[in-house]
């Protein structure tokens, strides 16, 4: 038995003794976008492969300490401050949606095709012609699609490497058996819904198929793309590539009646070690001190705004006023931006109210019972990742989306709008304190997930791009 097993595995991973392929990982430049990639690389790099990281220049040092060569993407938000303006004067959510997609992210292919070109080029010439390459690539780079369409390859390739796609959100493609993704519709498959939800998907494509396509080709048409794109974008992001990767498990996500064979739920990504340049706060002690207690222990609620859309009136302040009598509880309150100060609206805060600048969630949360969050995805999964409980609150971008996908899985309490009153927030938190359902489903997640072994499969994956 003992030498048909080794045989069995010797058989199974030649692989693993192969020249290890030069990784090509290219991210859309901002936060969200570019953390999970940065993680997946640092562990590559630790188990010995060479990776090249085309990314944002504000994402330099991180890129760098992870051990990846990095590739500045100079495309900003911030230098485009009339598109940003003219965004946000659109008040329709499908309306801000198209207008983001086509100038903060089809306009960008240009250049980040001209970046993925030259990069792969140069691993030739440092590299030779018969090193392999693999591209992980994220989902909202747009740097690779034109390949796919008829662009031509870079000198020294006669195919366009194996690409690894990685999706840092939700599982955007469509499926007439789930809700249209955006409006954060409940999960309720009546025959009356689904219905509903065809006519809805059918609508939104006929119309903004045709916007985005008849924006998205001359781009296309000018990196001399011989093909054009005819199918909704979200759709051709996620079946394109030969693999896509999602960084949890399917029990977040609504069941599919045609689930895409190259989409991969790989389990959430690790806790990261706190930085040991951080400084703690002077009150840490009292966080330390109260999980210490065998009795009397108080619960901890964490509150964050997130760190993209720091409107602290949405959620933050609300939250810090909802709790203002609760000193039967220790409340933390992040602001998501270093040296920013204390909102003066909840000045002066109560003696079991604590508001700082900046805290890494995964500081934090290993000591909360509640999480209230705006309902950014990095941040549920953050919430998923060590166990915690949630409350949410939000509707921008992908937000809606998360918040019903976190109800329906039993996690969170879904308060359906970005502004929550202050009564609303006090009932979902006596909600989520006093009903073990929620302890319950957070620690059931959380162990999916860690068992799922994401960075583990990430790096079975990129061998099996290798030996197909």
């Amino acid at each position: 038995m003992g030498d048909a097993m080794q045989a069995a595995t010797a058989a199974t991973t030649p692989a693993i003794t192969r020249e290890k392929p030069i990784i090509v990982a290219a991210a859309f430049p901002a936060s969200g976008h570019t953390l999970g990639l940065i993680q997946f690389s640092a562990h590559l790099v630790k188990k010995g492969f060479q990776v090249l990281f085309i990314g944002s220049g504000d994402f330099k040092s991180s890129i760098e300490h992870a051990g990846a060569t990095f590739i500045e993407h100079s495309w900003k938000f911030s230098d485009r401050p009339e598109v940003l303006e003219a965004h946000d004067k659109i008040t329709d959510p499908a309306g801000q949606l198209i207008f983001a997609m086509k100038h903060l992210f089809l306009d960008s292919t240009p250049q980040a095709f001209n970046l993925m070109n030259s990069t792969l080029e140069s691993v030739r010439e440092n590299y030779g012609p018969s090193r392999e390459v693999v591209i992980l690539h994220e989902i909202m780079y747009q740097g690779v699609v034109p390949y796919y369409l008829g662009a031509p390859l870079p000198k020294g390739y006669s195919r366009l490497p194996k690409v690894i796609n990685f999706c840092p959100t939700l599982n955007i493609a469509t499926d007439y058996a789930v809700p249209p993704f955006g409006p954060g519709l409940p999960y309720d498959p009546t025959p009356e819904n689904l219905a509903l939800w065809k006519s809805i998907h059918d609508q939104m494509h006929a119309t903004a198929r045709v916007v985005l396509c008849d924006h998205a080709n001359p781009i296309y048409k000018s990196l001399g793309c011989t093909q054009q794109m005819t199918t909704w974008l979200w759709d051709e992001l996620m079946r394109r590539f030969d693999v896509t990767l999602l960084a949890s498990s399917a029990s977040t996500d609504y069941p599919r009646s045609t689930p895409n064979p190259k989409v991969r739920y790989i389990g959430g990504l690790p806790l990261k070690p706190v930085s040991p340049d951080f400084k703690y706060p002077e009150w840490w002690s009292t966080i330390t001190e109260n999980a210490a207690l065998e009795e009397g222990k108080k619960k901890v609620v964490f509150v964050t705004q997130g760190t993209a859309m720091l409107d602290y009136t949405e959620l933050l302040i609300p939250s810090i006023k909802a709790l203002s009598e609760r000193d039967d509880l220790i409340v933390i309150a992040t602001l998501g931006c270093r040296d920013e100060p204390v909102p003066q609206d909840v000045v002066p805060v109560p003696g079991h109210i604590k508001v700082i600048d900046y805290l890494p969630y995964d500081a934090m949360l290993p000591y909360t019972d509640v999480f209230v969050s705006n309902a950014g995805y990095g941040g549920f999964m953050h919430g998923v990742m060590n166990g915690v409980p949630m409350v949410l609150a939000g509707t921008a971008a992908d937000k809606a989306e998360v918040c019903a996908r976190a109800e329906w899985s039993g996690v969170a309490v879904n308060l359906r709008t970005a502004r929550p009153s202050i009564e609303a927030i006090r009932e979902a938190l006596d909600k989520v304190l006093t009903e073990p359902a929620y302890k319950t489903r957070a620690a059931e997640l959380k162990e999916e997930n860690e068992a799922m072994d994401s960075l583990g499969t990430l790096e079975e994956i990129v061998w099996e791009m290798v030996v197909r």
